[in-house]
């Protein structure tokens, strides 16, 4: 599905993208901006990094009102933090509410690096745009931000609040927090699978794309026969049902015990689940990103795309990355480039990532 949008994206969307950007001259611009509107449509690792950027808005314009669009894969983000109205793009009913909202933000915050669809929304439903340049859908934007590929996800989204003259600043990610239905099951299988032992937590897979991210299953395995072995530590392998195959594989091939959580949690419900590990292994993928929010010692193994960028945030954390390739990753542009997994992800070995669990456990 997401690669069927981003070829439509990709070609319908210039077409699109140069006609509307003839009417930029009604654009209508006050002075005042209190209505908000951020676009991230997927991702949730990203998403997880733009709760900063709301952070930030609501600390600079203190009677602000803020919206998200978005697609439903990433919606229980935003929903475990405080935004005032969440607008799924796969919603029929929320379609024609945006419907009503033409020309009804004040400003709108474009976080998508490179696609036109997302432009084109905050062209239909802002006054004024805040959007990354250097592309041809940035013809549709009131301001623009430079793409900086020496500096953190973060700080770019940052530069959004700061191209508006607002001085906002941050060294950590925010957290998201759930309900108490969904920490009470989440507590009552702690106690019963970990007794007080320190947990450390790993995701082995990543998502659709770019599956040459993924570190080997045979190194997880031996990762966590001597996490357990050696520092007397729990582990559990939290990933999606996409992942299924790649978590069992690391099961068989283990000789110690470890947790198994698959299929027993909503996402929601694995938020929580992460802020319970004291160390957090994860390829570049999404709950890396949600372990450096709940406050996990959180370790990312990088290789086709840099931890400049997409690092874990925040004090004490690490990224390993260790292959002399150039990143295959192109984020601002929509390239994905697969293959030669062994030459992004082989030159990172067992002893690399577990003298890195040492350090964080101190």
């Amino acid at each position: 599905m997401v690669k069927i949008l981003r070829i439509v994206d990709k070609y319908a969307g210039y077409i699109i993208v140069f006609f509307m950007s003839v009417f930029r001259i009604f654009d209508c611009r006050k002075q005042e901006k209190q209505k908000f509107l951020v676009i991230k449509l997927w991702a949730i690792g990203d998403s997880v990094l733009t709760l900063s950027l709301i952070k930030g808005l609501r600390k600079s314009f203190k009677e602000c009102t803020i919206d998200v669009l978005i697609l439903n894969r990433v919606k229980d983000v935003y929903e475990c933090y405080h935004t005032d109205r969440i607008f799924c793009m796969d919603s029929f009913t929320d379609q024609m509410n945006l419907i009503r909202r033409f020309r009804g933000y004040d400003l709108v915050f474009d976080c998508e690096p490179y696609f036109n669809l997302s432009a084109i929304l905050a062209f239909l439903l802002g006054k004024e745009r805040i959007g990354f340049s250097g592309q041809f859908r940035s013809l549709l934007y009131s301001k623009k931000i430079t793409f900086r590929k020496d500096q953190h996800m973060v700080q770019n989204y940052l530069d959004m609040i700061r191209i508006l003259g607002k001085k906002y600043d941050t060294t950590v990610l925010e957290k998201l927090s759930v309900g108490i239905k969904d920490k009470s099951k989440v507590d009552a299988f702690v106690a019963e699978n970990f007794h007080n032992k320190t947990i450390v937590g790993i995701t082995p897979g990543v998502a659709e794309t770019s599956q040459n991210r993924m570190w080997y299953e045979e190194r997880f395995a031996e990762l966590s026969d001597r996490i357990i072995a050696l520092l007397n530590c729990s582990v559990i392998l939290i990933d999606g049902p996409d992942n299924k195959d790649i978590v069992n594989r690391i099961m068989s091939l283990m000789k110690q015990r470890a947790v198994n959580s698959q299929g027993l949690f909503t996402l929601k419900e694995n938020f929580y689940l992460i802020s319970k590990c004291s160390v957090f292994i994860s390829n570049d993928t999404g709950p890396m990103h949600v372990a450096a929010a709940q406050g996990c010692r959180t370790i990312g193994l990088f290789g086709p795309n840099t931890p400049v960028l997409w690092g874990p945030y925040g004090k004490g954390n690490t990224a390993i990355y260790l292959t002399n390739l150039k990143p295959a990753i192109e984020n601002d542009k929509g390239i994905f480039r697969e293959g030669n997994r062994e030459g992004y992800m082989g030159c990172i070995t067992v002893e690399d990532v577990f003298e890195a669990v040492k350090e964080c456990l101190g």
